[in-house]
């Protein structure tokens, strides 16, 4: 008998598991983890404490503790939701045999006796592969105030939280690391000596959930300070490759002729998940012939590592032309007066679709009117006119999710309000 078959040969239970914010949340998923693992207990569903229609939504797609719904398989040790940003969220099946390969290649890749400070949520991917490495390794962690957003982000709380894990270090010789979203280096960044100075006491500072932007890339390495870009989702136990190099026994491919040409990135390999909760649909779409196929497009450089490009569903067409969104954010961003950048599309009857950007300044003592121009000249210079925003709002900050994503869903319901109640010209009136 395996050790996660039940006694009885009956369905495994699936139990929601409640994460605050804090440390508690983190005591919790300790708690509950080494027995999702090995099968002595339920499988969890790791779920936030709010907002209400959120977990109400993650309930109803996943639908934890109900017999009327068993759990796929035995072998399911979590049901991790995603952020369901452009859609309704979904449940994702992770077994214990993924979540331990995943864990055992990343140790192989950065080492077993790490020492962790902890700031990324409990019910997500990254923050719970923290605790599934600490678990299988013995991995010592510290746990950040700010984690699952408990308080804000702070870089001088940060800085105390890894002051401590670093003199704990000292004495007993661990590599320092820690998983962080790109807005939280930047704030970091921000902050002077006090930000830098933390990230420099990290062996391995992992930047994954969002595309890094290069300018901050190229900051974090002015200063000496070893960030590595994570690429994953919940689909692969969090990151399955790093700066570009695959896992051990993970397998990317591109779909192309000899995978030379750019394609959408397809995934294979022991860190897959199991498929969907309750989504047999989805699962005949994404999970097909061993692989998993992602909603990305990258391409592979001649040493075999991979570079993610975007999105498909981030390519639109404006008046014939094929318009990466994410390319267009990036020219943007290269602006030292941008802080950040969102860039959607809204559909137009004569081009189909146009750009449109959102912008949050780093200070307000901008000329707005002389920026959007060299915005737009930017964009055009780099890209093309097709890319060029017809529009761009300035905001005090753009919608996030707690996984460090942007909220495009929000952003786009926003647009249409902005819009409608006419505080945004329609970027097919802009001209």
């Amino acid at each position: 008998m395996r050790a996660f078959d039940t006694f009885d040969g009956s369905p495994r239970k699936l139990t929601a598991l409640t994460i605050p914010a804090g440390l508690g949340g983190v005591s919790r998923m300790q708690a509950a983890l080494p027995m999702a693992l090995d099968g002595s207990g339920p499988a969890i569903a790791p779920l936030p404490e709010g907002p209400p229609r959120l977990v109400a939504s993650l309930l109803d797609a996943i639908k934890p503790d109900d017999s009327n719904y068993p759990l796929e398989s035995n072998d399911i040790a979590l049901v991790v939701s995603t952020s369901g940003s452009t859609g309704a969220p979904r449940g994702v099946l992770l077994t214990q045999q993924a979540l331990t390969a995943s864990a055992t290649s990343f140790a192989h890749r950065f080492g077993t006796d790490a020492r962790w400070v902890v700031s990324m949520p409990m019910h997500r991917i990254a923050g719970i592969m923290v605790l599934v490495r600490a678990h299988l390794f013995g991995n010592p962690f510290e746990v950040d105030p700010s984690t699952g957003g408990a308080r804000p982000f702070n870089a001088a709380t940060f800085a105390a939280t890894t002051l401590k894990a670093k003199r704990l270090s000292d004495v007993d010789g661990r590599p320092l690391m820690v998983s962080l979203v790109p807005t939280q280096i930047a704030r970091l960044l921000e902050a002077g000596s006090v930000g830098i100075e933390a990230l420099q006491s990290y062996a391995v500072v992992l930047s994954g959930a969002a595309a890094t932007p290069q300018p901050l890339l190229d900051k974090l390495r002015e200063n000496g300070i070893n960030v590595v870009i994570s690429y994953g989702m919940s689909e692969t136990c969090g990151g399955c490759a790093f700066d570009g190099l695959p896992l051990d026994d993970v397998s990317i491919s591109l779909g192309t002729q000899d995978d030379i040409e750019p394609g959408r990135i397809s995934i294979s390999g022991p860190v897959l998940a199991s498929g969907y909760r309750l989504r047999p649909d989805l699962d005949a779409l994404t999970f097909i012939d061993g692989r998993m196929m992602t909603h990305d497009v990258g391409k592979l450089d001649s040493s075999g590592l991979l570079h993610v490009l975007g999105r498909l569903d981030d390519i639109v067409i404006v008046g014939g032309v094929n318009v990466a969104l994410s390319a267009v954010e990036a020219a943007i961003r290269h602006h030292p007066f941008i802080e950040d950048v969102a860039v959607i599309d809204i559909a137009d009857p004569l081009w189909g679709s146009l750009p449109m950007a959102y912008v949050v300044l780093r200070t307000q003592d901008v000329n707005t009117e002389l920026l959007s121009a060299q915005i737009k000249d930017a964009v055009s210079q780099r890209i093309g006119k097709a890319a060029t925003p017809r529009t761009i709002h300035y905001v005090d900050q753009l919608p996030m999710l707690d996984s460090g994503k942007i909220d495009r869903l929000s952003l786009r319901l926003q647009a249409a309000k902005d819009i409608e109640q006419g505080r945004v010209r329609h970027p097919g009136n802009a001209e």
